[in-house]
């Protein structure tokens, strides 16, 4: 049985069909006791509690892991030793995992898949940069937060570190390994942290592994043997040039795969380039440098273009080729330095501002959370004092929450545990605005900035709170508006029962039960929706 306590903290339930927690080990949701905060525990169970030298080596892995601080990366914040067990305690992001939004809902749109995989291919970018491997990327290992990616379980030890758990390895577990990993676990390395992003690409797009086997030996042996399928030749509407990028990062030889992360989210941005000027294979290949690689022949493809011809007009032959003079010769190789610097330059902050407005313009959820991962975040990492790192602030803080309002209104519509006490209030202060008591809710919103003002966790809801007081305000509400806006429901629900709509009335009552059983100053009509209830439940019988 595993322990209930791990020093400040209270394990309450596992996390996760594979969390391994029938070990006694795995993920589990804690608590903090003194300040009930909710973390996810990687719980590790160590026969006679390790080696001195093993302890000090698990001190300096969360000590990496801390300063990891990238937005789709789930924060550690350190660990700790209990007896026989060392636990480290991550971020808890309670949003569902890449498998069980396949699982649920199938596989996602090829549009979708690139919102997804270049967030992941930026947080590889940085924690790759940080000497960091994750080293064991799977579908489960990807959790929503909201509508952005988050990548959980980081490690930068986990393939010689004592410190892991117990359980056997799962098909899962195998299914996204690289096939050197297969072979070596000790191999892990950034090219195999590149082959699980295409694997899980290739879930994504497929709803399957990229690899078959019913058992775990199975799976592990056809890693090694079994070539992928080409995505596009199972998912007809994926361009081509997306199914490449899965195909490479694919590549049972590492050497064959994208150099960096950083290439994987080029080449991806490409594909999303591409897909918008709507590109043909023929013309990708014709067209010389690209951060894609496509197999096509391109001779072929410039006679589909139309090009063969021009290839075959005679040219006249001079003794001395203006193409053979040395000053040619150099004049293409800067230009084709200048091009490939031209393509590999990072956008500057006056470009990523107007790439940042332009998405904002054009509104939607996927737009700004584009504008946010792709221009926002760039401009406050590259140019944290610059003209307009202020406005990048701003920004996020705006995506952010319209992020968490849609975020909420999910979990309340599913009927799933709210995240924090923040967000918990915030929906109670707007439960009131839309019952059509403003007064109220913004007493409510008050106490929420109030409460958590410079909370740096609960930031986002402090900003909402602020927005939804400035927009009560402006419209010039009274105190003391809750007594008649109860009279006002109440009428109105005896207008429906008369009118036969009961469900519709006794959902007004149980409202005014829910909001103001503890409001003393309204008890009477509290107790007059109490009533009604009661006559309707006399009659039901």
């Amino acid at each position: 049985m595993p322990r209930s306590r791990l020093g400040p903290l209270a394990l309450e339930s596992p996390l996760g069909p594979s969390s391994g927690a029938q070990h006694g080990t795995g993920y589990w949701r804690a608590v903090h006791v003194e300040l009930r905060k909710s973390f996810a525990v990687k719980l590790f169970s160590i026969p006679f509690g390790g080696t001195p030298e093993a302890k000090r080596e698990f001190m300096a892995e969360w000590e990496t892991l801390k300063k990891l601080r990238q937005p789709a990366i789930a924060r550690c914040y350190g660990g700790g030793f209990e007896g026989n067990d060392a636990y480290l305690a991550y971020e808890l992001i309670e949003g569902e995992s890449l498998a069980e939004q396949v699982q649920a809902r199938g596989p996602y749109p090829w549009q979708a898949v690139l919102d997804l995989a270049e967030p992941l291919a930026e947080a590889l970018t940085y924690a790759h940069h940080q000497n960091v491997v994750h080293g064991a990327l799977e579908p489960d290992k990807i959790r929503m937060a909201g509508l952005s990616p988050v990548i959980v379980d980081f490690r930068s030890d986990r393939a010689t570190t004592m410190f892991r758990t117990q359980r056997p390895p799962t098909i899962e577990d195998f299914a996204y390994r690289a096939p050197e990993v297969i072979q070596d676990p000790q191999a892990i390395s950034v090219k195999s942290d590149l082959y699980a992003l295409g694997g899980l690409m290739f879930f994504a797009l497929t709803g399957r592994h990229p690899i078959s086997g019913t058992t775990p030996e199975e799976m592990a042996v056809n890693v090694v043997e079994q070539v992928p399928p080409n995505v596009a030749t199972e998912v007809y509407e994926c361009p081509t040039f997306l199914s490449a990028v899965v195909e490479q990062l694919l590549q049972k030889d590492p050497l064959q795969r994208h150099h960096s992360a950083e290439a994987v989210t080029l080449a991806l941005r490409e594909v999303r380039r591409k897909a918008a000027e709507g590109v043909g294979v023929a013309e990708h290949v014709s067209s010389g440098f690209s951060p894609l690689q496509v197999q096509a022949d391109s001779k072929e493809a410039r006679e589909l273009l139309g090009k063969a011809a021009q290839d075959l007009e005679p040219t006249p032959e001079p003794k001395q080729p203006f193409w053979e003079r040395a000053w040619f010769l150099a004049l293409v190789v800067l230009m084709l330095m200048g091009v490939i610097g031209w393509v590999l330059w990072p956008p500057g902050e006056d470009e990523l501002r107007a790439r940042a407005e332009k998405l904002l313009e054009a509104g939607g959820r996927v737009n700004m959370v584009q504008a946010k991962n792709q221009c926002l975040y760039p401009i406050l990492r590259r140019f944290p004092d610059g003209p307009h790192a202020d406005w990048a602030r701003d920004q996020i803080d705006q995506v952010e929450m319209a992020e968490a309002e849609h975020a909420l209104s999910v979990r309340i519509r599913r009927g799933l545990k709210l995240r924090s006490e923040a967000e918990r209030l915030y929906a109670e202060a707007q439960r009131y605005e839309q019952f059509g008591d403003p007064s109220t809710a913004i007493d409510k919103y008050r106490g929420i900035v109030t409460l958590f003002d410079g909370d740096e966790e609960h930031r986002t809801f402090v900003n909402l709170a602020r927005r939804q007081v400035a927009q009560i305000e402006a419209t010039g509400i009274r105190s003391g508006e809750a007594e008649r806006v109860i009279r006002q429901h109440l009428e109105e629900a005896d207008e429906l029962m008369r009118k036969g709509q009961v469900f519709d009335a006794k959902e007004i009552w149980n409202s005014i039960l829910e909001l103001y059983e503890e409001n003393d100053g309204v008890q009477p009509l509290v107790m007059k929706a109490e009533q009604r209830l009661e006559e309707l439940r006399k009659l039901a019988d």
